[in-house]
């Protein structure tokens, strides 16, 4: 039996995040695995923390004497598999997370909710020198208190103390430890038998001489009355009807008269929503469906890891395609995950699968609650369920014997995390095919650049879909040229062209979809005396223009990096003139000139403002689907992921805007997003129609986006990109430092750019590392909810010794504090991400 274990704690700092021996008590050998979750001492206060054990042995390169015994082990339902275990190393070494960052993304948060966070007081001495009332007041609770619960702290002072809280951790006058009493438990229905023989019950019923006992309680001789008349086998809520308490039936089963079965309930709040007639639906697909169909029930039957990517136009029914390599794959006994972009999550969509597979389906994306995902997280776990549906995270479902891994509109940037760890989906599932011998299909309309490299140089198999499904055309597009309406006098943010097919479109009771990349109702507030923008007191941006709910002529600012608010003010805080000018338009602008131009038109206006209570989104796509109103207004909400029938014209405004982003990717996002729109026209028998409103009508990417030639794009795209060196032809590096204190972050930068110029340069350890380096300068939105941040980009080719090199930087970074000043809660702090979403 082993006597050692090698963990990994959880929640540590990424200079410190290394594997730990410890001693295994006797008690424990048994019971303790690979994989699973303890609670160790840690630290010179031997701190109470959760660490995930990687390795077990019969010895140790320590002292015995030296290690510390494993304080408890959690619950075996909190548990990493071999293969679970190996993706966690694999994230750790891709993405320079620690390990408990990996160990949080694969694992449901409300799996960890009986942890029990709590305070003491530290050992530092003297008086807090500080303004901060509340962190004098919760120091000297702490300290007479000697230890508080992170529960008892939030009722003693609210949810307002949490910011003195964590600054005084950061300062060392308190320290945070964790207990762990196993994971969260499931939420249970009851239903309850009889422990004595009917005869006996009928006679306490009746109070018959001779009964085992007397009951006056009415409570609880209805209980009894009920289970004799049902068979001795009642659920809870048959008894609740009746007016049973629960004290009744406690005090039946401590006489031993009943007895109770609990049985667990899982949360699904997608359980009734599916199509049952998708159940029985067979799936009919054309030639050119079924060809794509062959080959890839071909690679799904190699076993062995393959790779492809169904390339088809808008329309041209790539999800009857997936849908028939998910019953295939489910036949074979093989378990699948399907990944979606959030905003191609819709209600349809979900109806399809869930009516379909049934309970074999579950989703997972981020507006379920934290019991809702841990549930669906168990049921995948135990087998239950073999088809997981779901956003980014979903990739990490523990399906037991994994054959499929789908990415769909794979080139979408959701799929990259910009929070650690830093993950790309496309990467996650990638290794899971590659250890678990699957096959991962990509699909899209508008593919990746990298991706579609890949397919032509052979290492994805590149399938093809070149025709709409049933015989249904493209839509036919017109561009409509901004410069003239301004010109003639239309200032409008809709076009004389596209307010004519709107109209045209009312008429004839059909539906409308107009694209506004851009929420509020002004972009910006600035001053035309001094010409300052009225900017975020936290972020270097200025801010938009909210209209209040039901009222266009009352708002607020609104910060959409921060969430800062604030009311509008009627003088210019600068200088104090009332020559306040708004600028540009948004959706809710869009939706007030809709009102104007075609009065009897029903709107729906689609974007974060509208969608922010659970299961809005849905109602909104299920109001539309059902018509009950004309036009869907919205952001890239109403771009992809939709299938209305009713829909025959599409109108895109301020096509052109994200061309001029500061990032290598603002041609091909561009593109992808103008194609995606004007593919949701006309997929019935009906012809689809589309207007593109833009400043610049001969732009290549517009003209090529509006003839859906995605070919004629990547060519061009992929020969700019290679003649600039950019991905796919190199790697990209963000070496990203922030602080509250600017000073503090030029002295990081500083010391940051010399340390890494020692490791590259001349003898350094890493002098054989190609790269180029750019910066460091300001982030292009250098201020963000108070912290400044630099950085520098770097090109380079990732591999072994190049992820070395970073992770020696972080470690450095992040273990000497040497830019920070101890304790100080404005120290810098450095991120690395590889091949970020967006510059």
């Amino acid at each position: 039996m082993p006597q050692y274990a090698s963990v990994y704690i959880l929640d540590v700092p990424y200079a410190v995040d290394r594997a730990f021996d410890y001693y295994i008590p006797g008690g424990f050998r048994e019971s303790i695995r690979v994989g699973a979750f303890v609670t160790v001492p840690f630290g010179g206060g031997n701190r109470r923390m959760l660490a995930l054990v990687t390795a077990l042995s019969d010895s140790s390169s320590f002292d015995e004497r030296s290690l510390k015994p494993i304080a408890s082990v959690c619950s075996p339902e909190l548990y990493l598999d071999e293969k679970m275990l190996g993706l966690a190393f694999y994230m750790r070494e891709q993405t320079l997370c620690t390990m408990g960052e990996a160990v949080h993304s694969m694992i449901p948060s409300a799996a960890f909710s009986k942890l029990t966070v709590y305070y003491k007081a530290s050992d530092k001495v003297g008086d807090l020198r500080t303004k901060d009332e509340w962190q004098i007041a919760v120091l000297a609770h702490i300290r007479k208190k000697g230890t508080v619960s992170e529960s008892a702290l939030k009722n003693a002072f609210g949810a307002s103390a949490a910011p003195a809280i964590e600054k005084l951790c950061a300062g060392g006058w308190i320290v945070r430890e964790t207990a762990v009493k196993g994971a969260s438990s499931a939420p249970s229905k009851s239903s309850f038998m009889l422990s004595v023989d009917g005869a006996e019950a009928k006679k306490i019923v009746l109070r018959e001489k001779g009964a085992l006992m007397r009951i006056s309680s009415k409570g609880q001789l209805d209980v009894l009355s009920m289970l004799l008349s049902e068979g001795g086998y009642v659920d809870e809520d048959r008894l609740f009807e009746i007016g049973v308490t629960r004290a009744n039936l406690r005090a039946l089963l401590e006489k031993g008269l009943i007895s109770e079965k609990k049985t667990e309930i899982y949360r699904d709040p997608y359980a009734e929503q599916g199509d049952r007639a998708a159940e029985k639906k067979e799936i009919l697909l054309s030639d050119e469906q079924n060809a794509a169909f062959s080959i890839l029930s071909e690679l799904s039957e190699s076993g062995e890891a393959k790779a492809a990517l169904l390339h088809g136009v808008t329309g041209s029914g790539k999800t009857s395609v997936m849908m028939a390599l998910i019953d295939k794959v489910l036949s074979d006994g093989r378990d699948v995950i399907l990944l979606l972009p959030e905003i191609s999550l819709t209600p349809q969509t979900i109806s399809i699968f869930k009516g379909r597979y049934g309970d074999l389906c579950t989703v997972v994306h981020s507006a379920l609650s934290a019991g809702e995902r841990y549930d669906a997280y168990r049921r995948i776990a135990s087998g239950e369920v073999r088809v997981a549906v779901g956003t980014r995270s979903a990739v990490f479902s523990p399906v037991k014997n994994l054959g499929l891994v789908i990415i769909d509109e794979e080139q979408e940037q959701t799929y990259k995390s910009d929070q650690n760890p830093k993950y790309h989906a496309r990467d996650i599932a990638r290794y899971r095919c590659a250890r678990e011998k699957a096959l991962m299909l990509l699909a899209s309309a508008t593919p990746s650049l990298e991706s579609y490299l890949k397919a032509k140089e052979g290492k994805y198999k590149l399938i093809k879909l070149k025709n709409r499904y049933g015989g249904a055309k493209l839509p036919s597009v017109k561009i409509a040229d901004m410069r003239e309406e301004a010109q003639s006098g239309n200032i409008s943010p809709i076009g004389s062209l596209l307010t004519k097919e709107l109209s045209r479109v009312k008429k004839d009771g059909e539906q409308s979809i107009l694209f506004l990349n851009r929420r509020g109702y002004n972009t910006f507030v600035s001053c035309r005396s001094c010409g300052e923008a009225l900017s975020c007191p936290n972020c270097s941006v200025s801010m938009t223009y909210h209209t209040k709910k039901g009222s266009y002529s009352e708002g607020y600012l609104a910060c959409h990096w921060c969430g800062h608010k604030e009311a509008l003010p009627k003088t210019c805080p600068k200088c104090g003139s009332d020559k306040l000018a708004h600028m540009g338009y948004g959706t809710q602008r869009v939706e007030q000139e809709l009102g104007i131009l075609l009065p009897d038109a029903r709107v729906l206006r689609m974007d974060t403002d509208t969608t922010s209570s659970k299961f809005s989104y849905d109602k909104l796509l299920g109001a539309f689907r059902e018509r009950e109103a004309d036009i869907l207004l919205g952001t890239q909400m109403v771009t992809k992921g939709h299938d209305f029938p009713g829909v025959t014209l599409v109108g895109v405004l301020l096509a052109d805007s994200s061309l001029y982003l500061d990032d290598y990717r603002a041609n091909e996002r561009t593109f992808a997003l103008i194609t995606q729109v004007i593919g949701r026209a006309g997929r019935a028998s009906d012809k689809g129609r589309a207007v593109i409103q833009t400043g610049n009508p001969d732009h290549d990417v517009i003209k090529l986006a509006c003839a859906q030639d995605y070919e004629t794009f990547f060519e061009r795209e992929i020969k700019l990109r290679k003649l600039l060196v950019f991905p796919p032809f190199c790697d990209i590096v963000l070496l990203t430092v922030s602080s509250e204190d600017e000073r503090e972050l030029l002295i990081a930068v500083r010391k940051l750019c010399d340390e890494f110029s020692k490791m590259t340069k001349g003898d350094g350890e890493f002098s054989d590392v190609q790269m180029i380096v750019f910066g460091p300068f300001e982030a292009p939105v250098y201020r963000v909810e108070g912290r400044c941040r630099m950085r520098l980009v770097i090109k380079c080719r990732l591999n072994k010794r190049s992820r070395e090199l970073f992770a020696a930087t972080l470690r450095m970074f992040s273990g000497e504090r040497a830019m920070g000043r101890g304790g100080n809660v404005k120290k810098p702090y450095l991120t690395i991400d590889f091949n970020p979403s967006s510059l």
